[in-house]
Parts: C-alpha cells; sequence; structure tokens
C-alpha cells in the first residue's frame, strides 16, 4: 500500500466498525480453511479485527494470531475491542514484513488484496513466512467484478483498486513459488487458495 492509502484507512478508523457488516459467515469460511487450535495465523490487513476476533476464538490459548496493517489507527481500534494474550497488533507493509521466516501455518489476506500495489511481492513475502505446508488464503464476500465495480464508485484512493478474477491469480501464485490448492469465485464469495511446497 501507498502513504496515500496509509492515510485513507487512518481517515477511516474511527468510523469503519460502522460502516462494515458483521458477517458470521467468515467463522464458517475460517473453519472450511482449517483454521484450528494451536496454530499460529498471520491476519494480513486486519483493519479494527472483523476476522481476528474468530480467529482468536478458533486458533486458543495454545496458538497465536498476528493482526498485521500499514494503517496504525486501525489496529488502535482493534485493540480497544480485543483482549487477549494471544493476539499482537504488527503496523506493518505486507510487501516488507518484519516476521521471521517460516513461522506460520496460515496467512490470510481478507478484503484486502486490491489494495496492495505489488500483489507479486506481497505473495513473495508470504511464502517467506509461511511454514512449509502452510497455507494462504485470499478471501472476499463477494466476486471481483461486483469489487471491482465497487471501488471505481469511490471518490477516493481506492478508486483505482483492482481484484483481479480468482483463475488470474494463479500465475501471480505460481511465480511466487505457491502452489493453487482450491479456485472458487461466485457473486458473494472469492477464495482462492494456495500452499508452500513441504521441504524434500
Amino acid at each position: 500500500m501507498s502513504k496515500t492509502h496509509r492515510d485513507y484507512f487512518n481517515s477511516l478508523a474511527s468510523e469503519w466498525d460502522a460502516m462494515v457488516e458483521d458477517l458470521p459467515v467468515l467463522r464458517d469460511y475460517l473453519l472450511r480453511f482449517g483454521v484450528s487450535k494451536g496454530e499460529r495465523v498471520l491476519d494480513v490487513g486486519a483493519g479494527t479485527g472483523r476476522l481476528t476476533r474468530y480467529l482468536i476464538e478458533l486458533t486458543g490459548l495454545e496458538g497465536q494470531v498476528i493482526a498485521e496493517d500499514i494503517s496504525e489507527r486501525m489496529l488502535i481500534e482493534a485493540g480497544k475491542s480485543i483482549n487477549s494474550e494471544t493476539v499482537r497488533f504488527v503496523c506493518d507493509d505486507v510487501c516488507e514484513l518484519a516476521l521471521k521466516s517460516d513461522s506460520f501455518d496460515k496467512v490470510i489476506c481478507f478484503s484486502i488484496f486490491p489494495h496492495i500495489l505489488h500483489p507479486q511481492k506481497a505473495l513473495s513475502e508470504i511464502r517467506r513466512v509461511l511454514r512449509p505446508g502452510g497455507r494462504l488464503l485470499i478471501l472476499h464476500t463477494s466476486g471481483s467484478h461486483d469489487l471491482n465495480r465497487f471501488h471505481a464508485s469511490l471518490n477516493s484512493v481506492v478508486c483505482y483498486d483492482k481484484l483481479p478474477p480468482a483463475e488470474g491469480m494463479v500465475p501471480l501464485i505460481r511465480k511466487s513459488g505457491l502452489m493453487e490448492r482450491l479456485i472458487e469465485e461466485r457473486e458473494d464469495l472469492y477464495w482462492v487458495e494456495a500452499e508452500k511446497p513441504a521441504q524434500n
């Protein structure tokens, strides 16, 4: 994300939770993805913690959730309502993560990927921090066509942010050294799942 994007999301942080709908179906999606007790999960673009709350519940006391976002004010808002010893808030750029290699069981990018200016670099960083056999999920609750149309309708920096069709993510995933596992797109779901190959 650019500094302009960072400023944009910082400016919306205090009102973000009132602007977005709470979606209990996210918990079901996380279960489908296989998030489980004891796992270490990176929540990319965590914002005010919509997904983080479910991740904390599903990974339990034995797990850890890293809520990462480029917007420090979004993370401050998340910290106001999330009080758990198993979560850590990290203000960082997904293209240059200050996180250890091979350290996460799962990485989730929920409602963030169109705003990443260098998706190939971000995917390479995600591959680096995933453990061998670890998995990535790029998730949206609408298809790329409707999402891109919505962004284009906004009078803001995000009006140019586009999400490629799910199948269009496959070359980027392969180039980063990940392997696609499940690609699904419909009007109410965008699901791109990939895996870091296990070491021989």
